[in-house]
């Protein structure tokens, strides 16, 4: 039989997990310094790639983009948005 409240069950769930801070320091512990080692190089990486990489699709733009080179454009825009996201955090400490 199923309950007639779908939160109710979801309430059970709470109980089981644990607190964000918990959480969040076992993943503190769990990273410890092999974070730094792999993270900070591919961090610095995706923050300078996200700096050239406009400079790279400025001359599709300036030049007019035909329809093969549309999906080149694409994916560097992709690519540049990504390294936006990843090198977000570079040199902030």
């Amino acid at each position: 039989m199923t309950p007639s409240n779908p939160l109710r069950t979801l309430a059970g769930f709470r109980d089981v997990m644990p607190a964000p801070s918990t959480l969040k320091d076992t993943l503190t512990q769990f990273t410890g310094a092999g974070r730094t080692a792999a993270v900070e190089p591919a961090r610095a990486v995706a923050f300078y790639a996200a700096i050239a990489l406009p400079f790279v699709y400025l001359p599709l733009l300036a030049n007019g983009v035909t329809v093969e080179q549309l999906t080149v454009l694409v994916g560097l825009l992709l690519a540049n948005a990504a390294a936006l996201v990843l090198g977000h955090g570079y040199g902030s400490r």
